[in-house]
């Protein structure tokens, strides 16, 4: 027989050497960075100091890590390094008022655009105030007006000399021009006209035709007057601004002189000022009177981009401003829904009807983050599909567009503003799990071309030194950041013993701080219930052992059932074809292993394995492909010389909410083999492992739960010293036990038994030798093979008998 070894108590305790002399996490140095995840911020500095199209960064781990802290830490740096991006302001389009035009400007000149705009309406509307409206403009329009009149009236007294010679008298009044007819120097009446010989009515008639004509030419002649004189004024008015518009305007072409775009703005704006004379005048007008001009817009009840006065046009709408940035900007999206990202355009509502303009466009946190990096969380831009198509047209033009026609949550488009795209200079970082990767890889074409570079977080940190050290600084950090009692020396290695057990591996620490922090905040709470002054070993203990007791009431009920009797667990004698399998049970919040008796029944036909939870529903798929397993395993080493002839069935016994893994299959095999040499399984044993088609042991997974869940049902039945446990030798660094596991196994009362094949462990569990293949191809006599295959060859044999 072979002699497997059971595991040492040496074997089993992890050392810890911190190479740090501390009593109290007050005597060490608080850190707060990362632990170890080398991999993962190699490809986050890599992503952010890759430029080029496409290379954005997505972030993958498990909860808890501290993903997005680490991403911010880092990004935060290199930003610091990074050039203060440009200040972006929105601008009025002369010549397409819908389209708003952009303005790059240096960090801390938008505002400096904007007030220096201000300050040029201000000084525009005052220079306007004295030359447009007040005593000296109105001296200067009356001497316009009257150098016309006096041509008009010359006009009129020469055509008053002519008519009055050609025998009528003009008269002017409200009804318009008449005609009077003079005889002998005399104004004559109607009367007097009737009683004129017939010569002269003839001669006043046939003159009065002639005299209306000449009427005609002279009133023609004087609209003409009126015409010039108006467009004199105007031309005057014209003068007036544009000189004044220049005396405001210089300063800010030269200070902006290098500026193509708004040199071109601001000519626009001296154009836009003498085209609207006649606004700036009803202004003044408005202001003395406190009442709205008159001014009338072809669309009084609808979406509109018109002002009240043209001057609102000249103003300056900051979209992104870096003025008291120190370092490229780092946004953190924690809400990215689609106005939030990309901004929106606003509108004011009034009696008039809805209206807005271009200086009602708001940005979005990408806007903000021009030039920068930006964080967002996957999950949430998922779950608005226009909101993630947005972002990858974003990201396919490199240009941020607001959307202002478009209301996600509307089928419906308005006829609305389309400011210019902003040029997008922009590190996208998304983080996610690592299912939302494969997802997105999967289903989504776009998504590679645009996230190039993937920084995965590990769930586990190597055991070295530096980790360690770190890890207690991060203990130190968390205390003084909460406000917690001190940990000692002993508290610091439980923590890191629950750090490794929790990560699964002796050699490991877990990398979930977050799980970390809520235990370091209830140790806390118990050393103070404890009336402590500082956080020992113990309490560490009682407060591991609460937090398990808050979840445990579902093992709790299902170790009573143990216990009474309802679920029937064997830990003493033997028996045929029955063994104790390890299982795991998840809750949700809460995994823990228990035991579970496997049974198998073996006899003559033709179908192979059985497995019952399969036939009935109740196997996940990964078990069925270990119970398929058993069958090659046993074709292979048993049937070389006759044909399988076997029908085996398996039975999880009393387990009604379903099967899945294969951690059960060597069981299921000890089982079979049990029962086809008819050899009793010894009871106290319970095992865990999967195995393949050529019998090595293969490791699995919630060792340490299947073993603190087999050791308490054995505790409670009395540990009589042969209660023992076989894993999977490649499992025995995954092993952080309890300490009361660990005390038991030192006194001799607990066992645990790593193995690497079937032959191994069926030794143990039989006491029988498993038997070598001889050199005629048999068996040793007596052995477990040896049995088996005598079983199976008489299957064979009667199986043909009875077909014949």
């Amino acid at each position: 027989m072979k002699n497997t070894k059971e595991l040492t108590i040496d074997e089993l305790k992890s050392s810890i050497d911190l190479k740090m002399d501390f009593k109290s996490t007050k005597e060490i140095e608080p850190f707060y960075g990362i632990i170890g995840q080398e991999r993962a911020l190699k490809s986050i500095t890599s992503a952010m100091k890759i430029k080029n199209k496409g290379f954005n960064l997505y972030v993958c781990g498990s909860l808890g890590i501290g993903k997005t802290s680490y991403v911010l830490s880092v990004i935060n740096k290199l930003a610091e390094q990074t050039v203060i991006p440009n200040d972006y302001c929105y601008i009025y389009n002369f010549n397409n008022p819908n389209e708003p035009l952009y303005v790059s400007l240096e960090p801390g000149m938008g505002y400096e655009l904007k007030t220096d705009m201000n300050q040029f309406i201000s000084k525009l509307l005052l220079a306007f105030a004295t030359k447009l409206s007040g005593d000296t403009y109105e001296k200067e329009k009356k001497d316009i007006l009257d150098r016309y009149a006096k041509i008009k009236q010359k006009i009129l007294d020469d055509f008053d000399k002519y008519t009055f010679t050609e025998g009528f008298k003009i008269k002017y009044d409200k009804e318009g021009i008449s005609f009077s007819p003079v005889f002998k120097g005399n104004i004559i009446d109607e009367k007097e006209f009737n009683n004129l010989t017939e010569v002269d009515r003839k001669y006043f008639k046939d003159k009065s035709s002639s005299i209306q004509q000449e009427t005609v030419k002279i009133l023609k002649q004087l609209d003409e007057l009126d015409t010039k004189a108006e467009v004199s004024i105007k031309e005057w008015e014209s003068n007036i601004a544009t000189f004044s518009s220049t005396q405001c305007i210089k300063d800010l072409k030269l200070k902006y002189k290098n500026n193509l775009k708004l040199q071109n703005y601001f000519y626009s704006i001296q154009s836009d000022i003498v085209k609207n004379v006649e606004f700036f005048k009803q202004y003044q007008i408005y202001i003395k009177s406190k009442n709205n001009p008159d001014i009338k817009s072809s669309e009084n009840n609808k979406t509109n981009v018109k002002v009240d006065f043209p001057f609102d046009n000249y103003k300056v709408n900051v979209i992104i401003d870096n003025d008291s940035s120190t370092s490229a900007p780092v946004i953190l999206c924690k809400s990215p829904n689609y106005f939030d990202l990309f901004g929106k355009l606003e509108f004011e509502t009034s009696n008039q009807g809805v209206k807005t303009d271009y200086t009602m466009l708001k940005p979005g946190l990408i806007h903000k983050a021009n030039g920068g990096y930006i964080i967002i969380n996957v999950k949430d831009i998922l779950a608005s599909v226009p909101t993630w198509e947005a972002l990858k047209r974003t990201l396919r033009n490199s240009e941020i567009s607001i959307d202002s026609a478009r209301d996600i949550n509307q089928p419906i488009t308005i006829n609305s503003l389309k400011p210019e795209p902003i040029p997008m200079d922009v590190q996208f970082v998304l983080i996610g799990s690592e299912m939302n990767y494969i997802q997105l890889s999967k289903l989504d074409p776009d998504f590679k071309k645009l996230f190039k570079i993937k920084a995965e977080f590990e769930d586990t940190l190597e055991k070295n030194t530096s980790n360690l050290q770190k890890f207690c600084g991060y203990i130190s950090f968390i205390c003084k950041k909460y406000n917690l009692l001190s940990f000692n020396h002993d508290a610091v290695i439980k923590i890191i013993e629950y750090s490794s057990k929790i990560a699964g591996d002796k050699n490991k620490l877990t990398s979930n701080l977050l799980d970390l922090l809520d235990l370091l905040i209830e140790c806390n709470y118990t050393a103070k219930e404890n009336n402590k002054k500082i956080i020992t070993s113990k309490d560490v203990i009682e407060t591991i052992k609460n937090k398990k007791y808050r979840y445990s009431l579902y093992d709790d009920n299902l170790s009573e059932l143990i216990s009474d009797g309802s679920v029937i667990i064997s830990t003493n004698g033997e028996k045929i074809g029955q063994i104790n399998g390890l299982t795991i049970i998840n809750t949700g919040d809460f995994m823990f292993g228990k035991p579970v008796r496997i049974t198998a029944n073996t006899f003559v036909g033709k179908s192979g394995i059985v497995n019952i939870e399969r036939e009935v529903a109740m196997s996940g798929t990964t078990h069925s492909k270990g119970v398929y397993i058993l069958s090659a395993y046993i074709g292979e080493k048993y049937a070389q010389d006759f044909p399988l002839s076997l029908t085996a069935s398996i039975c999880f016994e009393q387990l009604y909410n379903g099967v899945d893994g294969d951690s059960a299959s060597s069981t299921e095999l000890y089982a079979i083999l049990s029962s086809l040499s008819s050899v009793p399984i010894k009871q106290n044993f319970a095992v865990t492992g999967s195995v393949n088609q050529k019998g090595e042991i293969q490791p699995i997974g919630g060792v340490n739960d299947k073993i603190d869940g087999y050791y308490n049902v054995c505790k409670d039945r009395g540990l009589d010293g042969s209660h023992s446990v076989l894993i999977p030798y490649q499992n025995v660094k995954n092993l952080s036990l309890s300490d009361e596991i660990l005390e038991a196994i030192k006194d001799g009362k607990f066992h645990i038994y790593p193995i690497s094949t079937i032959d191994e462990g069926i030794e143990l569990l039989t006491g029988i030798k498993f038997g070598e293949l001889l050199d005629d191809n048999t068996y040793e006599k007596e052995s477990i093979n040896y049995l088996v295959y005598n079983k199976l060859k008489k299957y064979a044999t009667n199986s043909k008998v009875y077909n014949n």
